[in-house]
């Protein structure tokens, strides 16, 4: 089973005549990157709500939201006016050197957290843990919403991993003609530098089952192949966390690829791995969706 790494839940619980709504998007991110927006009476709870995201969300972007229907909600920071006004002169007392606006400096000000004080008190333990069910109600949502979107990843990724699969069976249809195509070439190539009736035909054999020993793709179709079937199975994997196997999976498929674009030798084979390739580069787009 595989997971999108994007998601959205919502979730909302009544405490004392206030709505609080618990919002969180996962966006697509090789870390963890929690970004919270929260009233100040959770100020001392972000930590324990970091910590409950990490567990459960896992790895992303994630942006986390906690709005409240109080209207009052903007009494909860009370404004330093002194200290306000005295960084305010001592930048404005700068402002011919740095030539900065007045808003500009008043942004600046605004910013420093000695400047804005939070008044509020901090939530209960008893609020906090309906509080954090509704939390974890959103997280739930979050989970159902990735993995909706990661059956259809899955249905996408086996389509085209059979796709190559597909093209990679009719490499067959092409490898007798090639073997010929390749010996009346280098035998015409042989002959432009050499008269036919000097050329050691023995020798001219044993060199070319050298060479297409060296050009064999055998080993490339059986091992492609595999890794296909490998790609498969992991998307029917129990774990929710694959995402990175099956890019290691896709970027062996690619090698497998290449090498046989490289020793294709042959134009009509070139096509069939010019197909493969971009059903892979599609894969891997889609690979930076899964968790």
């Amino acid at each position: 089973m595989i997971l999108s790494m994007t998601g959205y839940g919502r979730s909302n619980v009544l405490l004392e005549n206030i709505n609080y709504t618990v919002e969180l998007k996962a966006l697509n991110s090789k870390t963890t990157d929690i970004r919270c927006k929260m009233p100040a009476t959770f100020a001392e709870r972000e930590m324990q709500i970091r910590k409950l995201i990490t567990d459960e969300v896992v790895r992303g972007r994630v942006e986390f939201n906690i709005f409240t229907g109080d209207d009052n909600a903007s009494d909860d920071y009370n404004i330093n006016t002194s200290l306000l006004v005295r960084f305010f002169n001592q930048l404005k007392a700068l402002q011919g050197e740095i030539n900065i606006a007045d808003a500009d400096i008043f942004t600046a000000v605004m910013r420093i957290p000695s400047v804005t004080q939070s008044i509020a008190e901090p939530i209960s333990d008893e609020d906090y843990a309906r509080v954090e069910l509704t939390m974890r109600e959103a997280i739930t949502s979050l989970t159902r919403f990735r993995m909706d979107e990661g059956l259809e990843l899955a249905t996408d990724l086996k389509s085209r991993v059979l796709s190559i699969q597909e093209k990679l069976s009719r490499v067959g249809d092409y490898e007798g003609g090639r073997i010929v195509r390749i010996r009346e070439r280098l035998r015409k190539n042989l002959e432009e530098f050499i008269q036919s009736e000097r050329i050691d035909v023995n020798r001219f054999e044993q060199e070319i089952i050298y060479y297409l020993e060296k050009i064999d793709i055998t080993e490339e179709k059986v091992r492609l192949n595999q890794h296909c079937n490998y790609f498969i199975e992991q998307l029917d994997n129990k774990e929710t966390q694959v995402g990175k196997i099956l890019a290691f999976i896709a970027q062996e498929m690619g090698r497998e690829i290449n090498t046989l674009g490289a020793k294709a030798q042959d134009s009509e084979l070139q096509q069939l791995v010019v197909l493969m390739k971009d059903e892979l580069e599609k894969i891997k787009e889609q690979l930076a969706n899964i968790l």
